[in-house]
């Protein structure tokens, strides 16, 4: 019998047709957070075709218990689940906040070719708008001085 609060680790299986890039692994990394669970990681991956999200957790029971209440009744807004699964887990699983930074570097490096390629954009852009406004001005200079002979 488990004793009142005695720490427990689950995995969760998480498995849809939408259930990468709709921010699941931060909806699931904040329910653990507001439980205060300290010990947590999720990665996504493909099974059979489908996407899943495969999350390891440890916490107190009371605390893994309103997680598992919320993961199987809640999701982000844009996930479309076809199933989640729970079951006992004896690997080793990361403090959550060691993780929350592995997940946010990997979310920045998939974002720096994106900046990068808004900056081109934006540089592409400036001397467009640049050339514009310098063809305006030579426009203007050239009916202003036609202005003044007649």
């Amino acid at each position: 019998m488990m004793k009142e609060n005695e720490p427990v680790n689950i995995r969760v299986k998480i498995t849809g047709q939408k259930v990468h890039d709709v921010g699941y692994r931060y909806f699931l990394m904040d329910a653990a957070m507001s439980q205060g669970i300290e010990r947590f990681r999720a990665f996504n991956r493909m099974e059979k075709g489908l996407q899943t999200v495969d999350v390891a957790l440890s916490g107190p029971s009371d605390a893994v218990a309103v997680f598992r209440e919320l993961v199987g009744s809640e999701k982000p807004e844009d996930a479309a689940v076809s199933k989640v699964e729970f079951e006992d887990y004896e690997g080793t699983v990361p403090k959550l906040v060691d993780f929350a930074q592995i997940l946010t570097a990997g979310q920045l490096i998939k974002a720096i070719p994106v900046i990068q390629n808004h900056t081109k954009l934006l540089i592409e852009i400036r001397d467009h708008t640049a050339e514009t406004a310098e063809n305006l001005r030579e426009d203007r200079l050239v009916r202003m001085e036609r202005d003044i002979r007649q």
